[in-house]
């Protein structure tokens, strides 16, 4: 059953850290996805907005590309927005005019790379070793899809324009990604007067940010599930234990609490049978089957009363109403009541209660936390054994302090560690003379803790046992 009930707490908390998991890691690709391509898409802008006006010449008839129409042309587009080129072509040696903005040469002035904007005598920089900056690049096409010139600062295979262009404009598709010689290439087409230009840009970098980006938060996921399956079989077992232990303490007070009440009515039948066989006796002739009866009737009341206590104490802790009640005269009264199965059991009694310390308490509670404690401790103190009981200030703190310390054979260590829980008894037998159903401690913790204090034990092997409680003084 238990077993059962982590695996479902275990499955529970899988779901929601994996939903939780996959939520900021899918938010977390969205927003670099999206910055990724708002950076594209600006570079992409820019291409056309420089490209466009390219693609208004008509004076272009397709032809086949080779490699000198990848460079720019030297000429420059005039005022009216003619792009036919100068009358006297530039020498070899004649710098370009630079008529640029700012001096620098025009988009129609060709990039050399070596310093003098002369153009050059080989052909253009493989694309490979092409800035990366330089790698976006415009192709006009006419009506009809055919390519007719290419704006471009790189070597590009010619097969690309002409396989890639025509499909990209029948389809329809303005935006799109193609991939060519294992680069990935972001594309945008616009129609022009005289056909369609298509601006290229390269994300071979983005693209493989995004795939990295995705294997990591793959990996992360994984191994935080993996991190949050052991956590969580951990935290669940820890979790479980605690009520498996529960149970099964409570299994074995149903199992104690069933065996001490069958005693007492057992014998409760018994003496009544014994009573009705003696029907012409009068009841002083009968008393000790009456005693009998009265006093196993007790131990059954005890049991009932003590079941009720921890049942209220669970169901509300406030339930008792706290006053300012002399801690001093309620230990001195539980003394009083005491001394004669003191004298009993043939105990010497010792005890040293300062006068006057109030707490804020329920005075009959307080009595019984007393009673509990100074019962527990004639119950296993030997015959010409000691109790000593001590009421105290603290000095470094405003508490009270009552040491109830009788000699005997001591607690174990092991017994220690559990004497507070309900239901639990380090005497395991059921013997009669040993008395109680383990809930005295359970309940004396209960009182203390509703006071707003604390009890401790401790105790040393076939020598003493000290209950030591600490209540706040009442201001």
């Amino acid at each position: 059953m238990f077993k059962k009930l982590r695996n479902q707490l275990l499955a529970v908390n899988i779901v929601l850290i994996a939903a939780l998991i996959l939520g900021s890691f899918s938010v977390i690709y969205i927003v670099t996805a999206r910055n990724v391509n708002k950076d594209v898409s600006i570079r992409l802008e820019r291409e056309m907005e420089r490209a466009v006006p390219k693609g208004k010449m008509n004076d272009k008839q397709p032809h086949e590309l080779n490699n000198d129409s990848y460079r720019r042309e030297n000429g420059q587009p005039s005022e009216d927005g003619d792009n036919e080129p100068p009358d006297e072509p530039l020498s070899d040696n004649e710098p370009p005019s630079g008529n640029g903005e700012n001096g620098l040469p025009s988009d129609n002035e060709p990039l050399s790379g070596n310093g003098d904007n002369t153009p050059p005598d080989d052909l253009p920089p493989d694309i490979e070793s092409a800035p990366e900056a330089e790698l976006s690049f415009a192709v006009h096409a006419d009506s009809e899809g055919n390519v007719m010139d290419v704006d471009l600062f790189f070597y590009l295979s010619e097969d690309f324009y002409t396989e890639k262009v025509p499909e990209i404009i029948a389809s329809q598709n303005e935006e799109g990604t193609v991939k060519n010689n294992g680069k990935y290439w972001k594309y945008q087409y616009a129609e022009t007067d005289e056909g369609y230009t298509v601006v290229f840009t390269d994300i071979t970098v983005e693209h493989g940010i995004l795939r990295n980006l995705v294997l990591i938060l793959l990996l992360v996921g994984l191994a935080a599930i993996v991190l949050v399956l052991l956590i969580g079989l951990y935290s669940a077992t820890r979790s479980i234990k605690p009520i498996e232990e529960s149970y099964n303490k409570q299994k074995q007070f149903v199992a104690d609490a069933s065996h001490e009440l069958k005693t007492p009515l057992t014998t409760i039948n018994t003496n009544i049978d014994v009573l009705l066989s003696h029907g012409e006796s009068i009841i002083n002739d009968e008393k000790k089957w009456l005693l009998y009866i009265k006093s196993e009737a007790e131990r059954m009341t005890k049991l009932t009363n003590d079941l009720l206590y921890l049942a209220r104490i669970d169901h509300d802790e406030n339930n008792v109403i706290f006053e300012r009640v002399s801690f001093s005269d309620a230990i001195e009264n539980v003394i009083l009541t005491m001394e004669a199965v003191v004298f009993e059991k043939n105990i010497k009694l010792y005890y040293d209660i300062t006068p006057e310390i109030y707490v804020y308490s329920a005075s009959e509670q307080l009595k019984q936390l007393v009673m509990i404690l100074l019962d527990n401790a004639i119950k296993y103190t030997p015959p010409q054994g000691d109790i000593t009981i001590k009421l105290v200030r603290e000095q470094k703190s405003s508490n009270a302090v009552l040491t109830v310390k009788n000699t005997g054979k001591g607690i174990d260590s092991e017994d220690m560690k559990q004497i507070f829980e309900r239901f639990y008894r380090a005497d395991k037998s059921r013997a009669r003379d040993s008395g109680g159903y383990g809930l005295g401690l359970a309940i004396a913790k209960a009182i203390t803790e509703a006071s707003k204090g604390s009890i401790s034990v401790d105790s040393k092997k076939d020598e003493y046992t000290q209950f030591t409680v600490k209540l706040p003084i009442a201001k």
